[in-house]
């Protein structure tokens, strides 16, 4: 078992060691070297339990006051967010009736105003109406398509231990984050496969006290922004120098625009990090992730923006190998007709950390999955972002990949915060 003198020396050879050299010129697949969370001598859920309590403890505390007043918010609702830098891409999620919209500012002083997408109202959680409905939490508090796609899993045996488990803890009087009305976030605000361009894979919610909503790396506005979302921040501005770190860690504004933040876990008992692990969350996730691939795998607009991406980097060799004209720009393409609702071209994966690795290989997802992109690096923690985290590269290779398939106006506007 790692001590915490070791831990701490390991901390230190970390954060003193330089950083690993990164390949930017890869844009299918993408991994580093081993990192921290990776060592074969190392107990990979013991160091992540040590690293999120001490994410934990650094951002238990409030955010010290600012010059900038930062509106008070409740779950999923909040004020919307400021309007984007020329030049950037902001993107709108729809409901889970129409579909996804986006638009492009390229003068200030010219283009119109973004839509405000619409948030999710915090949903009022009643008491169930049938004691022995197991479901009754999800369906007051998962969104429509989710919970339809689900229900087959929910309805499984692990299924209903893992809720029996969460009753008797509530019955223990012991504290379980996120409340109940926020483990579900991650659907509301993307309400449905198709709508996903983006999956961050996370392992346990924060454990303090206000922290945990529901969203992977993310806390309420007003908490103090973790370490890990520091760095991630940190990675943010070396690839995109305009970007400028917000005040806060709520990272809604990436969800709203298909960034699934999925914890491999759902739940936590305060002060213990890792407490719900093997519990029964992992079956579900691991499902989600799954349908997720799937979702990209079978769609024919998918395969079609896929097809179209490989013809568009075919003919740039050529161009390039006669030096004549530069790359052609990519053009969206266009939805195969009888799909005007299918929305989706193909996924990014974001994995940082063996934990994150091993969640998404489990589920079944892997390099051969179709119309897929899978980055993977170290963890964003402080006590392995130096050794591949920093510098990977994964957030301008997201949207690169994306524009590929959905065109330059289907990236992440990842200043959107």
């Amino acid at each position: 078992m790692t001590t915490r003198t070791s831990l701490a020396k390991r901390d230190a050879n970390t954060l003193a060691s330089s950083d690993n050299s990164i390949d930017h010129t890869s844009v299918k697949r993408a991994r580093t070297d081993r990192d921290e969370f990776d060592s074969d001598d190392v107990d990979d859920d013991a160091l992540l339990a040590a690293a999120l309590e001490a994410e934990s403890a650094a951002s238990s505390q409030p955010a010290p006051s600012s010059s900038q007043s930062v509106p008070p918010t409740s779950g999923a609702n909040h004020s919307s967010p400021p309007a984007s830098p020329a030049g950037k891409i902001t993107t709108a999620i729809a409901t889970p009736h129409t579909s996804m919209r986006q638009t492009t500012l390229l003068t200030p002083s010219k283009a119109a105003p973004a839509a405000t997408p619409a948030t999710p109202a915090l949903p009022k959680v009643q008491p169930p109406a049938d004691d022995s409905d197991p479901l009754w939490l999800e369906r007051q508090t998962m969104s429509p398509s989710w919970f339809d796609i689900l229900r087959p899993e929910m309805d499984k045996p692990y299924f209903a231990t893992l809720k029996s488990f969460l009753a008797a803890q509530d019955r223990a009087g012991k504290t379980t984050y996120p409340p109940r009305e926020l483990i579900y976030s991650w659907s509301r605000l993307v309400p449905s496969p198709r709508h996903v361009r983006v999956v961050v894979v996370g392992q346990d919610p924060y454990h303090g006290p206000d922290q945990a909503c529901g969203l992977s790396f993310s806390v309420p506005k007003g908490v103090r922004t973790p370490p890990s979302l520091k760095n991630i921040y940190k990675e943010l501005a070396a690839e995109y120098p305009s970007f400028h770190a917000p005040n806060h860690g709520c990272l809604e504004g990436w969800a709203r625009q298909g960034v699934l933040l999925l914890n491999a876990c759902l739940t936590v008992s305060a002060g213990a990090a890792a407490s719900h692990h093997g519990k029964g969350w992992e079956g579900l996730t691991k499902h989600i992730l799954k349908r997720i691939a799937d979702e990209a795998a079978k769609s024919r607009a998918a395969k079609a923006a896929s097809a179209n991406a490989v013809a568009t980097s075919t003919i740039a060799t050529m161009f390039a190998k006669a030096q004549s004209n530069p790359k052609p720009e990519s053009k969206p393409v266009q939805p195969v007709q009888g799909d005007a609702e299918e929305q989706c071209r193909g996924v990014v994966f974001l994995v940082w950390g063996a934990p994150a690795a091993k969640t998404l290989a489990e589920a079944g997802v892997n390099d051969k999955s179709p119309n897929v992109l899978i980055l993977k690096s170290a963890h964003p923690s402080p006590l392995s972002a130096h050794r591949g985290f920093l510098g990977n590269g994964h957030f301008k290779k997201a949207n690169d990949w994306l524009a590929q398939r959905y065109g330059p106006d289907g990236t992440i506007n990842w200043s959107d915060l």
